[in-house]
Parts: structure tokens; C-alpha cells; sequence
């Protein structure tokens, strides 16, 4: 992949923002959800099972606005969700203490990372770019936010962008790679047959 060829970061923001709104709502009503599961049963909390019942819930609210989303194909302990929109494939996952969480072992994620074209899929997604959707959320499972990333690999990214709540009329804070302008083509690396799995907050 050429570091020329990465699309600007304000594109996917204007491409994703229609969606802002129902990501939102889809999060904070799967947080009040997933809480009242506990409160219900008088459970302790457990933020694995909160989580689950969060993206199952944010699943189930963003089909209802045909976004069309799937679980993650792999069983992994964290499964996100993914779903395409316009020449973006965006995995929804969750943060981990608020920064990208690692791939581990998982050679799909780790692939995907890299942004390598996923396997079996037409020549016509070859065009299609790989994004983050990050939620966040404190220990206790209160939601905090989200944040769009463009990944380049484990640990490295060309941009991140936090993205408001829709009620508020603020900037987009950004983290831009900027250094990635200077590198021409952009050689990414095989994978490697030894990664360590890195655990993951539920």
C-alpha cells in the first residue's frame, strides 16, 4: 500500500458522519441496557458480559437502520462488529483504556490492521479502505465516546479522530500521523507467525 494512496481523514469523516447520530444513540441506549441487566438481577457487574450485551444490543439498533452489520467472523474473545460504508469497511470495537486495542493472535485482525483486501471478497473492493470505530467506556461501563481511526498497523496509525456527540457543536479533536506524508511508498510487513497475544479489556 503507497502512503499516497490513503484517503484524507476528512473524507471518512463526511462519509461516516450521516451515521454519527445512530452510533450514538446506539451506544448510550446498549449502556443503559447492558447496566440494567445488573441492577435487574442485583448481579455484580461484570464488564465482559456488559460489553457483550452492549454490542449485541448496538448490533440490533444499527440493522434496524440497515447498516447491515455482522459479528466479527472469528471466535475471538472481544468480537466487534463490521459493516461497510461507501469505500470504508469499519470494524466497531472496543477501545482499550481508551486506545486501539491490539489484534493479538488473530491473523484476520492483524491483516486487517495492515490493510490488506479481505480474502474472497470481489475485485471491486479492492478500492475499499479498513477503519476503526472505537467506543469507549470507563471500568463500570459508563460510555464515554467514540473515536475514528485509520490503522496501518498494531500499535500504529495514520489518524485518529475523536467524534463529538451529536448535541454538541465542537471541533473534532485529531491525532494526525503526519510523518507518513514523508515515507512515500509504505511497505507493509508479512505477517508474523510469532505474535503474542495481547489481552484485551472486556
Amino acid at each position: 500500500m503507497k502512503a499516497r494512496d490513503i484517503p484524507p481523514m476528512q473524507t471518512a469523516l463526511a462519509d461516516l458522519s450521516p451515521h454519527f447520530s445512530t452510533f450514538y444513540d446506539a451506544f448510550e441506549s446498549g449502556t443503559d441496557h447492558g447496566k440494567g441487566y445488573f441492577e435487574k438481577y442485583g448481579f455484580p457487574f461484570n464488564p465482559w458480559l456488559h460489553a457483550n450485551l452492549v454490542r449485541n444490543w448496538v448490533k440490533n439498533i444499527l440493522d434496524k437502520h440497515d447498516l447491515k452489520t455482522q459479528f466479527e467472523s472469528e471466535e475471538l474473545a472481544n468480537s466487534g462488529l463490521q459493516l461497510s460504508i461507501n469505500q470504508w469497511f469499519v470494524r466497531i470495537r472496543k477501545s482499550l483504556h481508551g486506545e486501539v486495542p491490539y489484534p493479538g493472535r488473530s491473523k484476520a485482525l492483524q491483516a486487517y490492521y495492515r490493510q490488506y483486501r479481505q480474502l474472497f471478497l470481489p475485485e471491486e473492493f479492492s478500492v475499499m479502505h479498513n477503519l476503526l470505530l472505537l467506543w469507549h467506556a470507563i471500568s463500570k461501563g459508563d460510555f464515554q465516546g467514540l473515536s475514528l481511526v485509520y490503522p496501518l498497523s498494531a500499535g500504529v496509525m495514520k489518524w485518529r479522530a475523536g467524534i463529538p456527540h451529536p448535541a454538541l457543536s465542537t471541533n473534532i479533536p485529531t491525532t494526525y500521523q503526519a510523518a507518513f506524508d514523508e515515507l512515500g511508498d509504505l511497505e507493509i510487513e508479512p505477517l508474523d507467525e510469532g505474535d503474542e497475544d495481547i489481552e484485551a479489556e472486556g
